[in-house]
Protein backbone atom coordinates (compact mmCIF):
# COMPACT_ATOMS: atom_id res chain seq x y z
CA UNK A 1 0.00 0.00 0.00
CA UNK A 2 1.74 3.57 -1.15
CA UNK A 3 1.92 5.81 1.99
CA UNK A 4 0.70 9.22 2.21
CA UNK A 5 4.24 10.38 2.94
CA UNK A 6 5.12 9.06 -1.15
CA UNK A 7 1.66 10.59 -2.39
CA UNK A 8 2.83 13.89 -1.03
CA UNK A 9 6.04 13.83 -2.75
CA UNK A 10 4.88 12.38 -6.02
CA UNK A 11 2.53 14.94 -5.75
CA UNK A 12 4.95 17.46 -5.57
CA UNK A 13 7.46 16.24 -8.31
CA UNK A 14 4.57 16.28 -10.79
CA UNK A 15 3.76 19.61 -9.70
CA UNK A 16 7.02 20.87 -10.30
CA UNK A 17 7.59 19.54 -13.60
CA UNK A 18 4.02 20.45 -14.69
CA UNK A 19 5.40 24.31 -13.77
CA UNK A 20 8.55 23.65 -15.32
CA UNK A 21 6.89 22.37 -18.50
CA UNK A 22 5.03 25.19 -18.63
CA UNK A 23 7.63 27.98 -18.55
CA UNK A 24 9.41 25.86 -21.23
CA UNK A 25 6.51 26.32 -22.91
CA UNK A 26 6.10 29.94 -22.58
CA UNK A 27 9.59 30.72 -23.08
CA UNK A 28 9.24 29.39 -26.58
CA UNK A 29 6.08 31.01 -27.27
CA UNK A 30 7.60 34.55 -25.63
CA UNK A 31 10.87 34.27 -27.62
CA UNK A 32 11.43 37.34 -29.26
CA UNK A 33 8.99 39.25 -27.81
CA UNK A 34 8.57 42.44 -26.45
CA UNK A 35 6.57 43.89 -23.71
CA UNK A 36 4.89 46.97 -24.16
CA UNK A 37 3.23 49.17 -21.88
CA UNK A 38 0.02 50.87 -22.90
CA UNK A 39 -1.81 53.65 -20.92
CA UNK A 40 -5.64 54.01 -20.55
CA UNK A 41 -7.13 57.29 -19.05
CA UNK A 42 -9.20 57.10 -15.98
CA UNK A 43 -11.25 60.16 -15.82
CA UNK A 44 -13.60 62.47 -13.37
CA UNK A 45 -15.48 65.15 -13.74
CA UNK A 46 -14.30 65.40 -17.34
CA UNK A 47 -11.04 65.66 -16.39
CA UNK A 48 -8.08 62.98 -16.93
CA UNK A 49 -6.71 61.90 -13.01
CA UNK A 50 -4.72 58.85 -13.50
CA UNK A 51 -3.78 55.99 -15.93
CA UNK A 52 -4.15 52.15 -16.08
CA UNK A 53 -1.15 50.93 -17.54
CA UNK A 54 -1.62 47.79 -19.74
CA UNK A 55 0.96 45.15 -21.24
CA UNK A 56 0.95 44.50 -24.72
CA UNK A 57 3.33 41.99 -26.22
CA UNK A 58 5.16 43.13 -29.19
CA UNK A 59 6.07 40.17 -31.53
CA UNK A 60 7.60 39.97 -34.97
CA UNK A 61 6.44 43.55 -35.63
CA UNK A 62 2.56 42.71 -34.41
CA UNK A 63 0.85 43.62 -30.95
CA UNK A 64 -0.77 40.82 -29.17
CA UNK A 65 -3.67 41.52 -26.16
CA UNK A 66 -1.72 39.22 -23.13
CA UNK A 67 -4.35 37.41 -22.70
CA UNK A 68 -3.26 34.29 -24.30
CA UNK A 69 -0.38 34.41 -22.46
CA UNK A 70 -1.40 35.21 -18.82
CA UNK A 71 -2.88 31.90 -17.56
CA UNK A 72 0.68 30.56 -17.74
CA UNK A 73 2.71 33.41 -17.01
CA UNK A 74 0.67 33.73 -13.63
CA UNK A 75 1.33 29.81 -13.01
CA UNK A 76 4.99 30.82 -12.99
CA UNK A 77 7.69 32.87 -12.21
CA UNK A 78 7.57 34.43 -15.45
CA UNK A 79 4.76 37.35 -13.97
CA UNK A 80 7.36 38.27 -11.89
CA UNK A 81 10.02 39.34 -14.51
CA UNK A 82 7.33 40.93 -16.45
CA UNK A 83 5.89 42.98 -13.76
CA UNK A 84 9.42 44.21 -12.66
CA UNK A 85 10.27 45.07 -16.13
CA UNK A 86 7.32 47.07 -16.15
CA UNK A 87 7.19 49.06 -13.74
CA UNK A 88 10.90 49.76 -14.15
CA UNK A 89 10.33 50.59 -17.93
CA UNK A 90 7.19 53.06 -16.92
CA UNK A 91 9.57 54.98 -14.10
CA UNK A 92 12.78 55.18 -16.36
CA UNK A 93 10.04 57.29 -18.70
CA UNK A 94 7.68 59.02 -16.22
CA UNK A 95 11.16 60.23 -14.59
CA UNK A 96 11.00 63.21 -17.81
CA UNK A 97 7.32 63.97 -17.05
CA UNK A 98 7.80 64.69 -12.96
CA UNK A 99 6.91 68.53 -14.14
CA UNK A 100 4.16 67.84 -15.80
CA UNK A 101 2.08 65.58 -14.07
CA UNK A 102 -1.70 66.93 -13.03
CA UNK A 103 -2.46 67.12 -9.73
CA UNK A 104 -3.14 64.22 -7.69
CA UNK A 105 -2.25 62.35 -10.55
CA UNK A 106 -1.74 58.34 -10.14
CA UNK A 107 -0.31 55.00 -11.90
CA UNK A 108 -2.23 51.66 -12.04
CA UNK A 109 -0.46 48.28 -12.02
CA UNK A 110 -2.59 45.02 -12.53
CA UNK A 111 -0.76 42.31 -10.25
CA UNK A 112 -2.18 38.39 -9.27
CA UNK A 113 -2.41 37.87 -5.31
CA UNK A 114 0.30 35.59 -4.95
CA UNK A 115 3.01 38.28 -6.50
CA UNK A 116 2.55 39.84 -3.01
CA UNK A 117 4.39 37.05 -2.39
CA UNK A 118 7.59 38.26 -4.29
CA UNK A 119 9.95 39.67 -2.99
CA UNK A 120 11.19 41.20 -6.13
CA UNK A 121 7.84 42.57 -7.03
CA UNK A 122 7.61 44.15 -3.41
CA UNK A 123 10.88 46.16 -3.92
CA UNK A 124 9.99 47.22 -7.75
CA UNK A 125 7.30 48.81 -6.77
CA UNK A 126 8.46 50.28 -3.49
CA UNK A 127 11.43 51.85 -5.83
CA UNK A 128 8.49 53.22 -7.92
CA UNK A 129 6.65 54.70 -5.12
CA UNK A 130 9.75 56.38 -3.77
CA UNK A 131 10.47 57.82 -7.04
CA UNK A 132 7.28 59.80 -7.51
CA UNK A 133 6.44 60.27 -4.14
CA UNK A 134 4.26 62.93 -3.71
CA UNK A 135 3.74 63.36 -7.70
CA UNK A 136 2.90 60.06 -8.92
CA UNK A 137 0.58 57.68 -6.89
CA UNK A 138 1.09 54.10 -7.79
CA UNK A 139 -2.27 51.86 -7.79
CA UNK A 140 -2.39 48.24 -7.52
CA UNK A 141 -4.87 46.70 -9.10
CA UNK A 142 -6.01 43.02 -7.98
CA UNK A 143 -8.16 41.22 -9.52
CA UNK A 144 -11.46 40.50 -7.84
CA UNK A 145 -10.81 36.20 -8.17
CA UNK A 146 -7.77 37.21 -6.65
CA UNK A 147 -9.05 38.47 -3.11
CA UNK A 148 -9.46 34.42 -2.87
CA UNK A 149 -5.95 34.11 -2.93
CA UNK A 150 -4.71 35.43 -0.25
CA UNK A 151 -2.19 34.83 2.55
CA UNK A 152 -0.86 35.95 5.07
CA UNK A 153 2.80 37.27 3.96
CA UNK A 154 0.60 38.95 1.07
CA UNK A 155 -1.86 40.41 3.70
CA UNK A 156 1.10 41.74 5.75
CA UNK A 157 2.86 43.15 2.43
CA UNK A 158 -0.41 44.77 1.67
CA UNK A 159 -0.41 46.57 4.80
CA UNK A 160 3.55 47.73 4.11
CA UNK A 161 2.82 49.19 1.32
CA UNK A 162 -0.37 50.87 1.89
CA UNK A 163 1.25 52.43 4.96
CA UNK A 164 4.43 53.89 2.25
CA UNK A 165 1.42 55.35 0.29
CA UNK A 166 0.83 52.60 -2.44
CA UNK A 167 -2.96 51.75 -2.95
CA UNK A 168 -4.99 49.12 -3.73
CA UNK A 169 -7.51 48.31 -6.33
CA UNK A 170 -10.47 45.32 -6.25
CA UNK A 171 -10.34 44.92 -10.41
CA UNK A 172 -13.72 43.76 -12.32
CA UNK A 173 -15.64 44.07 -9.30
CA UNK A 174 -18.92 42.10 -10.12
CA UNK A 175 -17.55 39.61 -12.25
CA UNK A 176 -16.30 36.86 -10.56
CA UNK A 177 -16.44 35.58 -6.22
CA UNK A 178 -15.57 38.19 -4.59
CA UNK A 179 -14.25 37.78 -0.89
CA UNK A 180 -16.24 40.74 0.53
CA UNK A 181 -14.07 39.92 3.99
CA UNK A 182 -11.02 41.87 2.75
CA UNK A 183 -12.14 45.21 0.97
CA UNK A 184 -12.93 46.47 4.44
CA UNK A 185 -9.32 45.27 6.55
CA UNK A 186 -6.69 44.56 3.49
CA UNK A 187 -5.97 47.89 2.57
CA UNK A 188 -8.21 48.76 -0.32
CA UNK A 189 -8.95 51.81 -1.11
CA UNK A 190 -10.67 51.45 -4.87
CA UNK A 191 -13.53 49.72 -6.18
CA UNK A 192 -13.72 49.34 -9.86
CA UNK A 193 -16.50 47.99 -11.14
CA UNK A 194 -16.63 45.40 -14.31
CA UNK A 195 -18.18 46.74 -17.09
CA UNK A 196 -20.41 43.89 -17.29
CA UNK A 197 -22.43 46.29 -14.44
CA UNK A 198 -22.28 49.06 -16.12
CA UNK A 199 -24.23 48.16 -19.41
CA UNK A 200 -27.33 50.27 -20.64
CA UNK A 201 -30.23 48.56 -22.59
CA UNK A 202 -33.38 50.92 -23.48
CA UNK A 203 -31.96 54.28 -21.82
CA UNK A 204 -31.39 52.71 -18.22
CA UNK A 205 -29.00 51.05 -16.49
CA UNK A 206 -29.23 47.18 -16.05
CA UNK A 207 -27.69 46.30 -13.32
CA UNK A 208 -29.12 49.92 -11.28
CA UNK A 209 -30.11 47.96 -8.53
CA UNK A 210 -26.75 46.16 -7.77
CA UNK A 211 -24.76 49.70 -8.70
CA UNK A 212 -26.97 51.34 -5.59
CA UNK A 213 -25.52 48.26 -2.95
CA UNK A 214 -22.09 48.99 -4.71
CA UNK A 215 -22.32 52.78 -3.82
CA UNK A 216 -23.78 52.15 -0.72
CA UNK A 217 -20.63 49.85 0.55
CA UNK A 218 -18.50 52.52 -1.24
CA UNK A 219 -19.61 55.35 0.69
CA UNK A 220 -19.60 52.94 4.36
CA UNK A 221 -16.27 52.11 3.81
CA UNK A 222 -14.95 55.17 2.36
CA UNK A 223 -13.69 53.11 -0.45
CA UNK A 224 -12.98 55.09 -4.02
CA UNK A 225 -15.51 53.62 -7.38
CA UNK A 226 -14.07 53.90 -10.91
CA UNK A 227 -16.35 52.23 -13.41
CA UNK A 228 -14.63 50.11 -16.69
CA UNK A 229 -15.96 49.83 -20.02
CA UNK A 230 -17.95 53.41 -20.28
CA UNK A 231 -18.08 53.19 -24.20
CA UNK A 232 -20.80 55.64 -24.49
CA UNK A 233 -22.12 59.41 -23.44
CA UNK A 234 -25.39 58.26 -22.15
CA UNK A 235 -23.84 55.67 -20.21
CA UNK A 236 -21.44 57.93 -18.76
CA UNK A 237 -24.63 60.20 -18.13
CA UNK A 238 -26.42 57.31 -16.19
CA UNK A 239 -23.51 56.82 -14.49
CA UNK A 240 -22.70 60.23 -13.19
CA UNK A 241 -26.47 60.73 -11.85
CA UNK A 242 -26.09 57.76 -9.92
CA UNK A 243 -23.02 59.38 -8.16
CA UNK A 244 -19.84 56.88 -10.05
CA UNK A 245 -17.72 60.22 -10.94
CA UNK A 246 -14.88 58.24 -12.20
CA UNK A 247 -14.66 56.35 -15.29
CA UNK A 248 -12.19 54.81 -17.82
CA UNK A 249 -13.08 52.93 -21.36
CA UNK A 250 -13.41 53.53 -24.81
CA UNK A 251 -15.55 56.94 -24.87
CA UNK A 252 -12.17 58.73 -22.86
CA UNK A 253 -9.52 56.85 -25.39
CA UNK A 254 -8.69 53.55 -25.89
CA UNK A 255 -5.77 52.62 -24.20
CA UNK A 256 -2.60 54.15 -26.16
CA UNK A 257 1.16 53.67 -26.10
CA UNK A 258 3.47 55.24 -23.66
CA UNK A 259 4.58 58.08 -25.49
CA UNK A 260 1.23 58.89 -27.22
CA UNK A 261 -0.32 58.96 -23.53
CA UNK A 262 2.31 61.67 -22.56
CA UNK A 263 1.74 63.77 -25.72
CA UNK A 264 -2.03 63.79 -25.70
CA UNK A 265 -2.94 64.18 -21.58
CA UNK A 266 0.33 65.60 -20.07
Amino acid sequence: MISTKMLMKAERFFIKARTLIRETILSAELTGAEFVPYVQPVYKADKIVGGEVLLRVLKEGVLHSPEKYLSAMESCEVINDVTCSLLSGVKRFFEGYVGDLPNDFYLSFNICARQLNSPRVIEAVTDFNETFEGRIAVVLEIVERGTMNFDDFALESMQQLTTSGVRFAIDDFGSGSSCLKYIEHAGFSTIKIDRCLTVISNGSLVYSTVLDAILMLSKSLGIQLIAEGVETEEQYQQLKQKGVLTCQGYLFSRPVCIEHFAVKYL
